[in-house]
């Protein structure tokens, strides 16, 4: 490896340090106040790399954002990092903050406060719809007539639904507040601008929550077609599902150790997380499932019928070793993206148009309800709130209305 030679701005530093004491203070007053302003801004970790190139090996490294692009940086020194990254925040407040530069400050500060990256992904997916027009404007150049201008000509064109339109306004005042706050932009053009005052231009149309589950002759199709391919661990996933409800997270989450005395203890899942070299798959699992993540509280059991024994005993004979009930051959887990991906061919094929697991909970929740099982104790075993339950997933139980129908003729005919 050749020496390295120091720059002229090193040397003179140098021989500014040897000078005297007073200036050396200076010079240390003032690299101290350089990693403060970059310890400010700057929230990715700082990092020793480890390359398979030589001359890259051992350098110190951290991410930035760069034409909203995620961007890897590295210098032989951390002293040399924290001069690379001084520069590159100065030269970033000297130029006018577009909302694009905003909204990639608004994702990190939210994964700073560790929001799930499955809602970081819902962000990035909204952001999306935005024009490019308006991404690439400073933030303090965006008026009210050109978001008013973009939601009319461009965003409701798309027939959104109305939580669609909610959450997208939403997300627009976020990124607006956050520009107020780092003094990006000294108004807020969102003001004025109400979801509700787009509600008459959306989608109404509303599926029941019927119409969100798939029907007992669905789910018999589905499982006869699962049947023919239970070498494949996808297809069992599939099975296991239909007969429990599980959140797809939860479901590929399950470990030989929690099916036991019939039963399966759920208290894991699975979430999605930042790309990194030592997990590119972007997948880790967590010992809490989704409505405890912030209150664990030990998870729930899900009760064993015979047709979910059935597809446990299918998910003990898949070939290869592994500690998760659902894996590959090669032992590895199963990603809930490729079971849900595989879940959509399947009812494409069998021309079923709901394709998504939550049908799977919501006809689960159908079954309980056959069962006369009470809202509190199918709240349990689905793993969420009696509120959420009525609202999403209880039919509107035609039987039910049959019965008071009936009482109402009866209660009529003895007044008379």
């Amino acid at each position: 490896m050749s020496p390295v030679v120091a720059s002229n701005s090193n040397r003179d530093i140098m021989l500014l340090l040897n000078s005297s004491p007073e200036i050396a203070s200076m010079v240390f007053d003032m690299s101290k106040a350089k990693r403060l302003y970059v310890d400010e801004r700057h929230k990715h970790d700082i990092f020793i790399l480890s390359s398979k190139n030589k001359y890259r090996d051992g350098h110190f490294a951290t991410h930035i954002y760069e034409n909203n692009k995620r961007k890897l940086v590295d210098r032989a020194t951390e002293e040399q990092l924290y001069d690379f990254l001084f520069n590159f925040y100065k030269k970033q407040e000297e130029h006018p903050k577009t909302y694009s530069d905003t909204f990639e400050l608004f994702l990190d500060n939210k994964r700073a406060k560790g929001l799930s990256e499955s809602t970081i992904k819902e962000y990035i997916r909204y952001n999306g719809f935005i024009s490019k027009r308006i991404q690439e404007k400073s933030l303090s150049s965006i008026t009210e007539d050109d978001l008013r201008s973009w939601i009319m000509d461009d965003f409701i064109k798309r027939n959104p639904k109305k939580e669609c339109l909610k959450k997208m306004i939403q997300l627009i005042k976020a990124v607006f507040a956050l520009g107020i706050r780092k003094k990006f932009c000294f108004e807020d053009p969102t003001l004025d601008i109400l979801s509700e005052d787009y509600y008459k231009y959306c989608n109404l149309d509303c599926k029941s929550n019927e119409e969100k589950s798939f029907s007992v002759q669905e789910l018999d199709r589905i499982r006869e077609y699962c049947l023919q391919h239970i070498d494949n661990p996808h297809a069992v996933a599939v099975m296991l599902s239909a007969e429990t409800g599980l959140r797809a997270g939860e479901l590929v989450s399950i470990h030989k150790t929690d099916v036991c005395d019939g039963f399966i203890h759920i208290h894991r899942q699975q979430i999605r997380v930042p790309k990194t070299k030592d997990n590119p798959l972007c997948f880790k699992e967590v010992e809490y499932t989704k409505n405890e993540r912030m209150n664990p509280r030990g998870g729930r059991i899900v009760p064993i019928t015979q047709k979910c024994q059935d597809a446990i005993y299918i998910a003990l004979a898949l070939s290869g070793e592994s500690e998760y009930l659902l894996h590959h051959p090669d032992g590895n887990w199963l990603l809930k993206d490729s079971y849900e991906a595989y879940l959509r061919r399947i009812c494409s094929r069998l021309g079923i148009q709901t394709s998504n697991n939550h049908a799977f909970r919501v006809a689960y929740n159908g079954r309980l309800l056959d069962a006369n099982i009470e809202a509190r104790d199918r709240c349990l075993v689905l793993g969420h709130s009696i509120q959420t339950n009525e609202r999403n997933y209880s039919f509107s139980d035609l039987r039910n209305a049959e019965r008071v129908k009936e009482t109402l003729n009866l209660n009529s005919g003895k007044s008379a």
